[in-house]
């Protein structure tokens, strides 16, 4: 991840924050940080967008998601740039999980979304009269913030998740991979995806608080454990739905019959893949 000094500012103040390369400590440029009237004020400009957005098929979401993956194709080498540049991470493994990884989601929710968000008819074990139907309805504007240790695949995700189920967006990318963030927006401006319905404001923890108290319909947060139970205590405070993924390490179970060499050098890879900064390790 790339390291970052504050350059001008204090808190709630108009802030910069200059990035340097992990692997060189080369500069890769500098962010504002977005304060809380810059968090209102995107919040407000996908809301007036979103109703529109809903009233499309998923047919046409999903060809918004399929003409993003022939881009990010055709555009691989360029968003490997920016993605190695803050990161610092081999160019052979950001290909595998960032961009293979994207293109994967983006085609699986193109050609799955309206399967998984059908209309289902639900039995009633005592009501034998009634019928229950479950129907799926957008949120609004959905709230998302993302980690630096996958910056692009982790932003897209959930982005892709939460506009082909007919939401607007505003994303916050880790104050320390902030290029990734952007580089999903340009992603779906470049695919058709309609103007002022994805939203990416730029910051550190600041940001993301006023991202939590901006009357946003729903959080999807990926980060750690104890800023996930601040996140999960605000969206509980606003009686908001919120997604969690949080870290954490995994239990490796070897069995008596493996092959050690072999298991010792998969537990070796599963817990220093990505330098050890993934979730499932």
């Amino acid at each position: 991840m790339a390291v970052v000094e504050q350059v001008e500012g204090a808190p709630g103040e108009r802030r910069r924050l200059r990035l340097s390369s992990p692997a060189t400590l080369g500069p890769v440029g500098e962010i504002e940080v977005s304060v809380a009237e810059d968090v209102c004020a995107a919040v407000e400009r996908a809301r007036k967008v979103q109703p529109q957005w809903a009233a499309t098929s998923f047919e046409e979401r999903g060809r918004v998601l399929e003409r993003a993956v022939k881009i990010l194709i055709e555009r691989q080498d360029e968003f490997l740039d920016a993605i190695l540049g803050e990161t610092g991470k081999p160019r052979t493994e950001a290909l595998a999980t960032e961009i293979v990884g994207a293109c994967d989601a983006l085609q699986f929710y193109a050609k799955r979304a309206k399967r998984i968000l059908a209309d289902r008819s639900i039995p009633l074990h005592l009501l034998k009269t009634k019928r229950l139907r479950i129907h799926y309805e957008p949120l609004g504007v959905v709230g998302i913030i993302t980690p630096w240790n996958f910056p692009f695949l982790l932003a897209l995700n959930p982005t892709a998740q939460a506009l082909v189920a007919g939401n607007a967006v505003v994303l916050k990318p880790s104050e320390v991979t902030p290029a990734s963030g952007e580089l999903v927006a340009e992603l779906f401006a470049s695919a058709g995806l309609p103007e002022g319905l994805l939203h990416v404001v730029q910051g550190d923890g600041e940001t993301g608080a006023a991202l939590l108290e901006s009357g946003v319909d729903k959080i999807a947060f990926t980060g750690s454990v104890a800023t996930g139970r601040r996140v999960a205590e605000t969206c509980g405070r606003h009686l908001i739905p919120c997604t969690l993924e949080l870290g954490g390490k995994d239990p490796m179970i070897v069995c008596e019959d493996a092959d050690l060499d072999r298991a010792a050098r998969g537990a070796v890879f599963g817990a220093f893949s990505n330098s050890g900064q993934v979730c499932v390790s």
